[in-house]
């Protein structure tokens, strides 16, 4: 018997997850993601409100443009640059959303949270790549 399971082919907690947040509609996962705000953030009812309009937005942008996988692999490196080109508009847009909604303490806290996380993310896709 091992203390451990084996790594690999077994997923761990988090890759369930991930499995299963994929199923989820673009309303359920725009109500998570506003609901983490509100308990990072302390946002009023009106924020909530607001951030929940942005939110279901972003998650229905992303719903209705998800890459086709058949697709993907036939992009031309000028489809990809028209791809992260818009997607980076995107988030600029979205920035300044955040920025007309949230105080500036909220907007501080939440782009440290966001940076942090960020950071995790490449640092755990960096060990992922090694094996």
């Amino acid at each position: 018997m091992y203390a451990q399971p084996p790594r690999g082919g077994e997923r761990g907690h988090h890759g369930d997850k991930k499995e299963l947040m994929k199923d989820l509609t673009p309303q359920q996962r725009a109500e998570l993601k506003t609901k983490r705000m509100v308990l990072a953030l302390d946002l009023s009812e009106a924020q909530q409100k607001e951030i929940m309009k942005l939110n279901l937005e972003i998650a229905e942008k992303r719903e209705k443009n998800k890459p086709d996988p058949e697709k993907k692999e036939k992009m031309t490196s000028d489809d990809l640059f028209e791809r992260a080109s818009a997607q980076l508009d995107e988030k600029i847009a979205t920035k300044k959303r955040l920025k007309e909604i949230l105080t500036e303490e909220q907007f501080e806290k939440f782009e440290k949270s966001h940076h942090q996380r960020g950071r995790e993310m490449r640092r755990s896709m960096r060990g992922k790549k090694r094996k």
